[in-house]
């Protein structure tokens, strides 16, 4: 397994080095992006944005996954290769905010602009960041949830990865908005796991047993609620469930009743958004500080009119 996965990551490294030598030789701008997860349905859309923005703004790019939201040494030397091969500027969307910053800092220390997305670098030097209203997206489902559970009753946080703005913005809109327009509703548990389906359905396997009242359960992500449902399902306890996000899993799931709802951000167009400032930034145009996307609420009642095309990429893409 070991040597599988060594030969993969060199035969990785050899594809994107003879897309850099192929951009060099033609005097195209080429960006790099590093993103935590290509598994995770945010991801997917989101560079399905960017590579679309790419072929309209005729630039190469270099993709680079972490393979995993803990994957972070393996970020940081996805990004030292960036900077070694001089790209024009990186997107970045880090396994951790915090952990990433020192290689940021020195990718932009070297002339490369950064520009994060959805779960910035923590640095104040980056040239741009893109990202939903990812508080705005926490309160809507705190409305969401209070509604479905009557107003009142114990609920707990599925609250995704610490250290990432977007899960700690999210969850913090939920617990705010709960505490203002709902104190009867009490958050009995609260785990930040990675953005992973089987992880989701371990914790909310374990929920069953401790919680029996539970009356609903706030996911980060579509990923973890499909795992919160599939544990609630097997023990026969009856839960409302909140999400995030809009991926084919989370349509499925309003569809069945599995879950209340979803709020949703314009994911691809957080893509796009993403690359044209790192484009911009670049080629020395105008850079937009800080860009953000709003936040929407899906229910069953309202998907049919949901504009997909802005938020999900298409079921056959593969990035």
């Amino acid at each position: 397994m070991k040597t599988f996965r060594r030969a993969a990551i060199l035969a990785a490294a050899l594809l994107s080095a003879t897309a850099m030598s192929r951009a060099a030789s033609a005097g195209e701008t080429t960006i790099g992006i590093a993103v935590p997860n290509l598994a995770s349905s945010f991801w997917i859309s989101a560079v399905y944005g960017m590579e679309a923005e790419a072929k309209t703004a005729h630039v190469t790019i270099i993709k680079l996954n972490a393979g995993g939201d803990a994957n972070t040494s393996q970020q940081i030397s996805q990004i030292q290769d960036l900077i070694q091969r001089k790209v024009d500027a990186i997107v970045v969307g880090a396994t951790n905010g915090d952990g990433v910053k020192a290689i940021v800092e020195r990718a932009i220390a070297a002339g490369i602009p950064v520009v994060g997305i959805s779960s910035p670098p923590n640095t104040p030097k980056l040239a741009s960041v893109v990202s939903a209203d990812h508080y705005g997206m926490g309160k809507l489902q705190a409305q969401c949830l209070a509604k479905a559970i009557g107003g009142k009753g114990n609920v707990a946080m599925m609250a995704g990865p610490s250290g990432q703005a977007w899960s700690d913005r999210r969850a913090l809109g939920f617990k705010e908005t709960l505490a203002a327009e709902a104190p009867a509703v009490k958050i009995v548990a609260e785990s930040r796991l990675a953005d992973n389906r089987n992880a989701a359905l371990s914790t909310a396997e374990d929920w069953t047993q401790r919680f029996p009242d539970l009356a609903g359960v706030y996911a980060a992500t579509d990923d973890m609620a499909a795992g919160i449902v599939s544990a609630f399902k097997e023990a026969g306890t009856p839960v409302h469930v909140s999400a995030s996000n809009f991926s084919p899993t989370a349509q499925q799931m309003l569809k069945d009743g599995d879950i209340a709802c979803t709020s949703i951000q314009e994911v691809v167009v957080q893509g796009r958004d993403a690359l044209q400032q790192a484009v911009n930034a670049a080629t020395k145009k105008q850079v937009e500080p800080q860009v953000v996307t709003p936040a929407l609420l899906v229910t069953r009642d309202n998907m049919a009119t949901v504009d997909l095309s802005s938020a999900v990429a298409p079921a056959d893409y593969r990035p």
